[in-house]
């Protein structure tokens, strides 16, 4: 292809000859070099004797010396490495280039690493690009300096993209070896004596969690034990999968439902990537002319700020709405000009982006009687699958089937997104066998900042089926869902909102809503709402509900209303406990009818847990309960109590040295204890939590390697996070001669036990290491060569002792 070339003024023949003589010199004289890479950090070029260049060309545009190689002779090719400068910036690279005949060519990987988009050339990284065959590229070979200037249009180019959400390298999950006990003991004043205590067991190492919960009841006429929960569960990040064996949950869909199953189950899960964004949120692009500052502001809120390049850029992670927005980048470059640009975007969080799976798949036996029975399945095994993929960013196609003795359904569904118009939504299902029937949905979703509606109807027909339904919970046979939100004015909305279903054999029941809501800032709303049971004579309501934010986390709520005929009232007041710990407390008053209540509660919350007591009054019917809750966690051979910890966790130890500050993210959260530990109950799984401690407090003789590390514990287990301290035996020495004196400074003392040398400062002070028991010097000065004889006992308070001062060549005493 022929390309644009840059004709330089004032008579270009003459120079054209003139650098074609001058490249074959070059070729002729050039010295061989060892190869560097491709692509380096730029590196000190090696000497080589460069002709005499005719000033005014110091360099040679692409293709300039084309029409001399005929006259001159064909020059041999020869390898160049050259200094790579982009539309005039600096790149900071080397690479390597083939010329052949006075024509630059480089590979496809190296060009594409520079930032062309050789991808567009369809060419391959092992392709061999001839610059001046590059539609609309043009360059500068500089012999004097070895380097050369790419000037690539923005066709071309590969734009700069910043905070992108492709997937990085998985955060390596943790896990070490231990056990935990979560608790949760509730005591009631009842002529039952009620007593009731809910407990997790969980054991956790590298290869999973296996988990228990049940509830024990403890009443002057009931003694028993309810399992809930067995299962033994492991992920694994890198793949998102997740595989447990026990009791599980089956995954559903919006026109499915879940159920309990005792078996196995393999499932994605989107919760090992929390950084992943599943949903499609669309890409905004633009292109700077020089290097710029960029800022993304989402319906007038800045989301994101940078710096970009010159040339074209990607923003491909746009936060911050959900449904109808718009999306401005604005760019600022040196000069202060500045250009916005809008995109209209629309985002469903329901939607799978293009190209994402997620699947489920559970096999077993449906659970019975769960929180009455320990260990009631139903004999027949049953399966059960769900799965839903990305076909493009407004598409995504989902599928459910299960199957049992007796009963097989199956059913799929779309999601379609209609530009800014909002999401429609439809599914279709059919049982066969002993229940046989179809079930329909179809739905609307649309979110705007000034209005919003969501529309969802399902409708069953014959006798439709699933396995809950097997088990004897029938499927609904009309279900429907209306919500319109309309925000008005400012700090205003009114919502409605209706709701009908249908069970076989059961009344149906159609109820309306209207809610109106009025706030004041951050300090006070008002609300008014009512409902109404179109198909029942007195369910209907009505009420006034004022909130009220106090500061410091204290918040004060009353309402009045009436409600099937009867008036109610309500107001209380409540400040929980911070969560580093402290008091808290809530008070409340009401009554329905002619039944008042009172009740009043006071919390605490420690690092070893947290207690709740309340005192309340039905009806003349006074009453008390306490309720406790925390944890107590084996690990690292020590037994800790701690808060109920329900995700991951780390224990912190600093090999027995106590009191230790320990931070996480920055912010003190407890000191180690006698033993050297301390728990840490509520960290984030699978991503990077940052713990540190405060070497101030160690002990003067205490090494540590590291203050800080990046914990990142798998999902329900704990990591042991070790600080490894290690004591030196170390003291100050104050030596002198014999005739009393002072050593002067910079005379050399050897230490025979450990080998180590050192020299006298001012004062005759020395420091010596690795001190034993008995220790020897050897010193050695002008005119001056004796020994030192002394021993050493480490003090218990881990100190640096000063020791003397001593006389060279006696003993000390």
């Amino acid at each position: 292809m022929r390309m644009t070339r840059r004709r330089i003024r004032h008579g270009w023949k003459p120079h054209a000859v003139a650098l074609a003589v001058t490249l074959h010199l070059l070729g002729a004289s050039r010295a061989d070099a060892q190869t560097p890479p491709a692509l380096q950090q730029p590196r000190p070029r090696q000497p080589q004797a460069q002709p005499p260049q005719p000033p005014q060309q110091p360099a040679t545009p692409g293709a300039a010396a084309q029409a001399t190689p005929a006259a001159a002779g064909a020059a041999p090719a020869r390898d160049l490495y050259l200094e790579v400068m982009l539309n005039g910036q600096r790149t900071s690279l080397i690479a390597h280039f083939r010329e052949v005949d006075g024509r630059l060519s480089a590979s496809a990987k190296d060009l594409s690493d520079i930032g062309v988009a050789t991808d567009k050339l369809g060419a391959a990284d092992s392709a061999s690009l001839e610059l001046d065959r590059i539609p609309g590229l043009q360059y500068q070979y500089n012999a004097a300096s070895q380097s050369i200037d790419l000037q690539v249009p923005d066709a071309i180019r590969k734009p700069y993209t910043f905070d992108t959400r492709e997937l990085t390298k998985t955060p390596d999950a943790a896990s070490s070896r231990g056990f935990l006990i979560n608790y949760d003991a509730f005591a009631q004043t009842d002529t039952n004596a009620q007593l009731a205590l809910w407990s997790e067991e969980r054991y956790f190492d590298p290869n999973g969690v296996v988990s228990n919960t049940g509830i024990a009841y403890l009443y002057r006429d009931l003694h028993r034990y309810v399992r809930y929960d067995s299962s033994w569960s492991k992920s694994d990040p890198a793949k998102l999968t997740t595989t447990q064996i026990g009791d599980t949950i089956s995954s559903s869909l919006d026109w499915s439902r879940s159920i309990r199953i005792g078996g196995f189950q393999w499932r994605s899960n989107f919760a090992l990537r929390p950084d992943l964004v599943t949903f499609p949120v669309q890409s905004l692009s633009g292109t700077a002319v020089v290097p710029s500052a960029v800022d993304l502001y989402i319906n007038n809120v800045r989301q994101y700020s940078g710096n970009v390049p010159s040339g074209p850029f990607i923003v491909n992670n746009v936060p911050g709405i959900t449904g109808a927005g718009e999306a401005t980048v604005i760019t600022h470059d040196a000069l202060g000009r500045t250009i916005a640009t809008s995109l209209p975007l629309y985002v469903d969080t329901r939607m799978l982006a293009a190209g994402l799976s997620s699947y489920s798949f559970e096999a077993g036996f449906l659970r019975r009687n769960y929180g009455i029975d320990s260990f009631s399945y139903d004999p027949r095994p049953a399966a059960s699958a769900t799965a839903r993929r990305g076909i493009s960013d407004s598409l995504t196609l989902e599928g459910h089937a299960e199957a049992t003795g007796g009963l097989v359904n199956a059913g799929a569904g779309a999601l379609v997104r209609m530009g800014m118009a909002g999401v429609i939504n439809g599914s279709v299902s059919g049982s066969a066998g002993k229940l046989n029937g179809t079930q329909l949905g179809v739905g609307y979703q649309l979110i705007e900042p000034r209005f919003s509606i969501d529309a969802q109807t399902l409708r069953a027909y014959g006798n439709y089926g699933d396995l809950a339904a097997r088990d004897g919970t029938p499927v609904p046979t009309a279900t429907d869902r209306v919500t319109l939100a309309l925000p008005f004015f400012s700090r205003q909305t009114l919502s409605l909102s209706y709701i009908g279903y249908r069970y076989p054999g059961v009344s149906a029941s159609r109820i309306g809503s209207l809610s109106y809501t009025l706030s004041f800032g951050n300090l006070a709303s008002l609300t008014f709402s009512t409902y109404k049971d179109f198909l029942q004579h007195d369910a209907q309501g009505v009420f006034l509900t004022a909130s009220f934010g106090l500061g410091n986390n204290t918040s004060i709520n009353t309402s009045v209303g009436r409600q099937n005929g009867q008036s109610t009232y309500n107001l209380n007041a409540q400040r929980p406990p911070d969560y580093a710990g402290g008091w808290g407390w809530g008070v409340q008053a009401g009554g329905t009818g002619a039944v008042p209540y009172r009740q009043a509660q006071t919390q605490y919350l420690g690092k070893y847990g947290e207690v709740t007591a309340v005192a309340q009054d039905i009806d003349r019917h006074a009453g008390a309960s306490l309720d406790m809750t925390g944890a107590i966690v084996l690990m690292d051979h020590t037994v800790l109590p701690a808060r109920r910890i329900d995700d991951g966790f780390a224990l912190v130890s600093t090999d027995g040295v106590a009191g230790v500050p320990v931070l996480h993210e920055n912010r003190v959260i407890g000191t180690t204890d006698r033993s050297g530990h301390l728990l840490i109950p509520d960290l984030n799984a699978y991503q990077h939590n940052q713990v540190a401690i405060d070497s101030m407090n160690l002990p003067a003789d205490a090494r540590i390697a590291t203050t800080s590390m990046d914990l990142v514990p798998q999902a329900h287990a704990g990591v042991l996070a070790t600080f490894r301290v290690s004591r030196y035996s170390a003291a100050s020495v104050i030596l002198r001669g014999a005739d009393g004196k002072l050593l002067p400074p910079g005379t050399r003392v050897h230490h025979v036990e450990s080998g180590g040398d050192t020299i006298v400062g001012y004062d005759g002070l020395t420091f010596i290491e690795h001190l034993e028991r008995d220790n020897h010097l050897e010193v050695e000065g002008t005119n001056l060569h004796c020994s030192v004889v002394f021993t050493y006992e480490r003090p218990s308070d881990g100190s640096l002792p000063t020791i003397g001062p001593l006389t060279c060549g006696n003993a000390a005493p």
